[in-house]
């Protein structure tokens, strides 16, 4: 198992095409930075608000890099025949779907690392910046295992890259649409409360708007959006458990 961690991460860093998701990431964070900090317009906001905008794209960012590299962890070993030899070794499929995921986590974590120079530059002046980067690392540590499990399952299930990246990136667009897309007067409807109240995103962004915005920094503050994060952190790993045992060499 420890082996084939070792040769996911290295083709993750080892290679242009994996190191370029890295190189890209701060590209975009030094890009919203600058704008925070130098366009006229958006220079003019509160300095939370423009902590919040930059701790949204980080996890944002994160979501969409974990997801597109795990919905084609499996199905690419399957279409490519690589799949049914990693099952003839003697790790069970379980751990070897546990291991793309923890190369999924670190790929997270080193992201994450190269965003905090960011926040402190954008919350520099302010007591925010220690609050910012752990709970960006809480919420976005969740966020990515849960997404990152889920996407692996529904590989394995599909057994296409294609299909396990659409199907992944329309679950993905859904829950960063309240947060990202909708108008405050789309968020007080019925609809839109109640998609609020369900997603874990949504939760992930309304606790840092109160932590960065409002300065609410007590953790009592924002245990009602960190449970709902868990559960569905919960949920997915629960998922690919279940989904995860199932893979036999017939199959394929």
């Amino acid at each position: 198992m420890l082996e084939l961690y070792r040769h996911d991460i290295a083709g993750t860093f080892y290679s242009w095409k994996g190191g370029i998701w890295i190189v890209t990431a701060a590209l975009i964070f030094s890009l919203v930075a600058y704008l925070l900090l130098t366009d006229k317009e958006l220079s003019l906001l509160d300095q939370g608000e423009m902590l919040f905008t930059l701790t949204e794209v980080i996890i944002s960012l994160g979501i969409i890099i974990s997801v597109i590299t795990a919905s084609s962890s499996v199905s690419t070993e399957i279409e490519s025949g690589t799949f049914e030899s990693l099952l003839l070794t003697p790790v069970t499929p379980w751990k070897i779907s546990l291991q793309k995921l923890l190369s999924i986590i670190t790929i997270w974590i080193i992201l994450y690392v190269v965003s905090i120079p960011y926040i402190f530059a954008v919350a520099g002046g302010t007591n925010l910046g220690i609050s910012a980067i752990l709970y960006v690392g809480l919420y976005g540590t969740l966020l990515i295992i849960g997404f990152s499990a889920l996407s692996i399952a529904i590989s394995g299930r599909l057994r296409s890259s294609k299909n396990s990246i659409m199907t992944m990136i329309m679950i993905v667009l859904i829950l960063l649409s309240p947060s990202l897309f909708f108008a405050s007067s789309l968020k007080k409807t019925d609809f839109g409360l109640t998609l609020e109240n369900i997603n874990p995103v949504s939760h992930t962004m309304n606790s840092l708007d109160s932590l960065l915005v409002d300065n609410e920094q007590l953790l009592s503050q924002q245990l009602s959006h960190i449970w709902p994060v868990i559960i569905f952190t919960i949920i997915c790993i629960v998922f690919f458990t279940f989904y995860t045992r199932k893979f036999e060499i017939k199959g394929l």
